[in-house]
């Protein structure tokens, strides 16, 4: 029975002694069960196990020095910060007695060293000694009494053995005595000899042996941090030789407490993994702190020496799996702040890949290699989880400061790699958690905005504009603001130009105009303005850059032809204050685009001078040569414009191929971060290496081709701010996937423009396979959008809209014209079209096809006189409703035509001989294998005879009496729902100028089947409609393209191209009628209405008002507006600058 109970007594000692429960009541049981506390665990041992005095008396008097250090009864302090110094990086106090308590811990201190003479041998009576000097602040005597224990070092590096960890347990043991009980040689008492268990094991006593070497090692770094605070290297080299053994340990925990097999996890305050190895988690989270403070001091993140840092990153992140939130906060949060900016700054290193070994996130049976962004990410969740455990919602008038840290470095993480979009929506996690741990912080609010439009949801980032506006506003009035005015001010202008892009990306088809956002941009813009220091140039020529884009965007928006030009002279005085400022390629690219505008300033070469600029400053922005590319043809330079825009579709291709590219293992460093646990092996040889090379005097040096970027600054003992990380807010955000797939095709659009001007539509055919097939490359339906692997908890969004101007050109998306000549129709008896001497591209080709692909020996289309009256008297009546409907809204004066549907609908498709187009199958099969497209399932566009339109009843719309059955549609539902609604825009949009190319190369049924496949793939699209009108226009049927033309107007009322192709039809019925002065005055209505308006700079909206005016006998208004014509017609680009690039960036 006694030996029993001395076996009981010993393993309740090990257990209180590892479990650190210094401050417990019962830290131990009785050998019946009884919970007993730490004086009479003791008195039970002293009683049972005979002969180990000593090792009773060092553990109560470690017991006693701990709760002395914790300074209070409890050891509850031990856990917590345990120091309250503002200097969050300087050893300060840490395991030092305070003043107070300094003579009850020196009568211990004696007691201990009156056992010196009767235990020479005793290696753990001296490791407690060490102990005690160092905490009544005596290092030097603390390292004489480490330096007095023979076997620490070897001990040390057998610890971290890797090999047989269940038999190598002899380098802890000494000569057995007595009944094999106990070691009375190295670590004392504390260790059974003939034991074979891990070094985790309580009950043998290899856990405590554990623990005093971890505290020896901390012990050994702290002493030199006090003696020589300079001799970083020596400090560092003290701390790393633990260091080794910490894998092993922590592989050993694990083992033991697998998380699969515990009702709580790890990190969980009872978890036995924790609360079992307390003691153990104190140290070792004392020794990776100091070691990775110091490490942060000396360390270069752009040389060899950063595995040091990373290798101790890793371990502390590894080991901190196993403590709960609320363990050392304060501490964790310093290691966690300095663990995210050395990411931070190692992911801006150009040139640099991921610091990583090749780290793997076990994916089912796949290793997947890991990102800078997901380790940024891992490491910003386990921060929250810490700050979740030891903040709270602030009271009135403070400041939860470290979560408002935590954004700031959540969003300099995401600068860092790269701001893209597809990243944006953990950082707008990050934000809405902090919401509800800080109330109207700026810089929350100010964050939101930045990102939320990133990831697309804008009007989020408009309201979280407004409320920085209101917070930041009313404190500064109240002179309580802590956001400095340079910053204000930034902010300001950054959402000024976000209100703008808004402006100018809204959707006039459902009706928003985007003058409300345009205007409150102003109000903003005078904010900002108040609180500028003229003396800032740089931000100065940032408020007049967004002054001029601004006053750019109200000029559009007003459609106020008194105001008009005086804003867009203004717009370019300030652009140009901008650039003498600070020159920019934003400001250059805004400055060519206002010399361009029809204003007295106009000078193209100028425009082309600053396009230039714009791609020397930034030559990666395709934008920019797109726009170099149009001014060039605008000049008549075609060679120039075509090398340009080739410059620009390559670098379009190199760009996404380098996205498209996966990161080879070999491209990865030798270094050591990791998600999960770190494999022992490579921990181990990691800080070996290192702490040789410290040990034997060698310092790391960086190399002479760079500087060196350590985390912190010399001997500073004050974390860095986390605004210090964040980069200066740039001019206008980076283009997300969707937006840059699109300024590629623009640009490739504009490419087949200038092709079929140079070659004629019939040698551009072959363009258009390879158009298509970069399509269905980059967007195509079969392809997985997604290139980066995501941390499972975060989801991202679908990217944002892409902010691109309201349509301007003139005959819709699909014209690709000759800028420098007419097309005038070559039988044409009307006279409506212009001379070749009057530069206006109007009216395309006729091909000599009629409806059923039918044509004449002369090339006229076959449609007869018969049907021809029958189709006017069938249309007569919804004919006369919309022309007094339209004379109304002339007569009141009336600025726009906003809701011409209400009448327009009653004679669209209402009669029998409405419109009707038959399904076909006409569209090249070339097209259809380029898009991936099986022809055999294709199904037409059923424009005029499917039974749900959105835009007429199906009382309105005539359907064939006997339709042959069709095929399923070549669109799946899963196309649809995969491509967003600007993808599927801009697909309809490619299908129209297809369309446009095959009519005006005579091919009318393939036009008229490219027309189908654009409304299958956007049915609210307007342009479809006014192609249709240019097809029945070749036609030679001009009442349905009048009801083509006015169902693209009942869709988007202000439609510029359906207007003036309206116009010119009723100009064409009046010639043909004779005087038909009702039409006339109807067109010199709308086209009045457009020019003071969206059409404004518009040549064909003059041309064809003059003459109307003409018509009107009103010579002198005839010859004023044909003039004007004339003059926007001059320079004109092959595109319009709104649709191919946008007025704004």
């Amino acid at each position: 029975m006694a030996h029993t109970k001395d076996k009981h007594y010993w393993a309740q000692l090990r257990i209180a002694l590892t479990a650190g429960s210094w401050g417990s009541s019962t830290p131990a049981k009785a050998f019946n069960g009884d919970a007993i506390s730490w004086n009479e665990l003791l008195r039970k041992f002293d009683k049972h196990c005979h002969g180990y005095a000593d090792v009773s008396e060092i553990a109560n008097q470690t017991q006693a020095l701990a709760l002395l250090v914790a300074a209070g009864p409890t050891d509850t302090e031990l856990d917590d910060a345990g120091h309250n110094d503002e200097e969050f990086l300087a050893l300060g106090m840490e395991s030092v007695v305070a003043s107070e308590h300094v003579d009850e811990a020196r009568m211990g201190y004696e007691v201990l060293k009156g056992l010196e003479s009767e235990n020479l041998n005793s290696d753990s009576l001296k490791l407690a000694l060490a102990y005690y000097a160092y905490s009544l602040g005596n290092p030097i005597q603390c390292l004489d009494y480490l330096g007095q224990v023979r076997e620490l070092a070897n001990m040390q590096s057998r610890l971290g053995a890797a090999d047989s960890l269940r038999s190598n347990t002899s380098s802890l043991q000494a000569q057995s005595v007595s009944d094999n009980i106990s070691s009375v040689s190295f670590i004392g008492s504390f260790v059974s000899s003939d034991s074979t268990s891990t070094i985790t094991d309580i009950i043998d006593g290899k856990a405590w042996t554990a623990v005093e070497v971890v505290r020896s090692a901390c012990l050994h770094g702290m002493s030199f941090e006090k003696i020589t605070p300079a001799e970083t290297s020596r400090i560092l080299s003290a701390y790393l030789v633990a260091t080794q053994a910490l894998p092993i340990i922590e592989s050993n925990i694990s083992r033991s407490f697998p998380p699969n097999l515990l009702h709580i996890g790890p990190g969980h305050p009872n978890s036995p993994s924790f609360t079992r190895y307390r003691e153990l988690w104190r140290w070792t989270e004392r020794l990776l702190r100091r070691a990775i403070i110091t490490a942060s001091r000396v360390c270069s993140l752009n040389d060899a020496q950063e595995a040091v840092l990373w290798t101790l990153f890793s371990q502390y992140q590894t080991c901190s799996a196993h403590w709960p939130p609320a363990f050392r906060a304060e501490h964790r949060s310093t290691i966690a702040t300095l663990f995210i900016r050395a990411l931070i700054l190692r992911a801006r290193l150009s040139g640099h890949p991921p610091p990583s070994l090749f780290v793997h996130l076990r994916t089912g049976t796949l290793d997947v290699p890991v990102t800078t962004s997901m380790v940024l990410r891992r490491a910003i969740q386990d921060y929250r989880g810490i700050l979740n455990a030891s903040t709270r919602f602030p009271k009135a008038g403070e400041h939860n400061v470290k979560v408002e840290e935590l954004t700031d470095l959540s969003v300099a993480a995401w600068e860092a790699c790269g701001t893209k979009s597809g990243d944006a929506a953990w950082v707008m996690d990050v934000l809405w958690w902090a919401t509800r741990l800080t109330f109207n912080a700026p810089r929350v609010f100010r964050h939101m905005m930045r990102v939320s439009e990133a990831s697309g949801d804008t009007v989020l980032a408009s309201r979280a504009l407004r409320l920085y506006v209101q917070t930041v506003g009313k404190a500064k009035l109240a002179k309580q603001s802590m956001e400095p005015d340079a910053t204000w001010v930034a902010t300001l202008v950054w959402g000024v130009r976000m209100l703008c892009r808004l402006s100018l990306a809204a959707d006039s088809i459902v009706g928003h105009r985007g003058i409300d956002e345009a205007r409150e941009a102003g109000i903003i813009l005078e904010k900002a303005k108040e609180r500028l220091d003229p003396s800032d140039k740089t931000l100065k020529a940032r408020v007049e850059l967004a002054e001029g884009i601004w006053n750019t965007v109200m000029a559009i928006k007003e459609q106020d032809h008194l105001s008009r030009a005086s804003r867009l002279t203004s717009a370019l005085s300030l652009l140009e204050s901008s650039i003498r400022g600070q020159p920019s390629s934003s400001a250059h690219f805004h400055i060519a685009l206002a010399l361009y505008r029809p204003i007295p300033a106009r000078d193209l070469g100028r425009a082309i001078e600053n396009a230039r600029m714009a791609v020397e400053l930034e030559p990666d922005n395709i934008r920019y040569l797109h726009l170099l590319g149009l001014l060039l043809s605008a000049a008549e330079d075609w060679r120039g414009a075509r090398e340009v825009l080739e410059v620009g579709a390559t670098l379009d291709e190199q760009t996404w191929m380098a996205e498209q590219t996966p990161l080879e293992v070999g491209d990865i460093p030798g270094d050591s971060i990791t998600i999960g646990r770190q494999t022992s092996s490579t921990a181990d040889n990691t800080a070996a290496s290192t702490s040789s090379r410290l040990q034997s005097g060698s310092s790391y040096e960086a190399t002479a081709a760079h500087e060196q970027i350590t985390i912190l600054d010399g001997r500073s003992n004050i974390l860095p701010s986390a605004a210090e990380l964040l980069q200066p807010l740039p001019d206008h955000p980076n283009p997300s996937a969707t937006e840059r797939f699109e300024h590629a095709l623009q640009l490739r659009m504009t490419q087949l423009a200038l092709a079929e001007f140079i070659e004629g539509p019939e040698g551009t055919e072959e363009k258009w396979i390879d158009v298509f097939q970069w399509f269905a490359k980059r967007r195509g339906p079969e392809k997985d959008q997604s290139r980066e692997i995501a941390v499972p908890a975060c989801s991202i969004p679908t990217e944002r809209t892409s902010i691109e101007t309201s349509r301007r050109s003139f005959e819709a998306k699909s014209e690709s014209h000759d800028p420098r000549s007419m097309a005038s129709h070559p039988d044409d008896p009307s006279g409506i079209y212009t001379p070749k001497p009057v530069s206006i591209p109007v009216t395309p080709a006729s091909p000599a096809h009629d409806e059923s692909g039918a044509t004449t020996q002369n090339g006229t289309p076959k449609v007869s006189a018969d049907d021809t009256e029958k189709e006017k008297e069938k249309d007569k009546s919804a004919g006369k409703k919309v022309q007094k409907m339209l004379k109304n809204r002339v007569h009141k004066e009336q600025r726009r035509i906003s809701t011409i549907g209400r009448k327009i609908g009653h004679g669209v498709g209402r009669h029998s001989g409405g419109l009707n187009l038959r399904r076909t199958t006409s569209t090249p099969t070339d097209l259809y294998k380029a898009m991936g497209v099986d022809q055999a399932s294709y199904q037409a566009s059923s424009i005029h005879s499917r039974r749900h339109s959105p835009y007429a009843s199906t009382n309105e719309l005539v359907r064939p009496e006997s339709p042959p059955p069709l095929p399923p549609s070549t669109v799946t539902p899963r196309e649809r729902r995969e491509r967003s609604r600007k993808e599927r825009r801009l697909l309809s949009d490619l299908w129209l100028m297809s369309a446009a190319t095959f009519r005006r190369s005579g091919k009318i049924e393939q036009a008229r089947g490219a027309i189908q496949e654009a409304e299958v793939r956007d049915e609210e699209n307007p342009n479809v409609w006014v192609q249709l009108g240019l097809y029945y226009t070749a036609l030679r049927n001009t009442d349905r393209a009048v009801q083509a033309f006015n169902k693209a107007l009942f869709i988007f009322p202000e439609s510029i191209p359906a207007t003036v192709h309206l116009c010119q039809s009723y100009l064409a019925l009046a010639k043909e009628g004779g005087s038909d002065l009702d039409n006339i005055d109807l067109v010199a209505g709308m086209l009045s209405d457009l020019t003071q308006g969206p059409g404004w700079d518009v040549p064909e909206a003059w041309y064809f008002l003059g003459k109307a005016h003409g018509m009107r006998e009103m010579r002198d208004r005839e010859r004023e507006c044909l003039g004007f014509a004339l003059t926007l017609a001059e320079g004109r680009p092959l595109r319009d600058f709104g649709e191919a690039i946008g007025w704004c960036l």
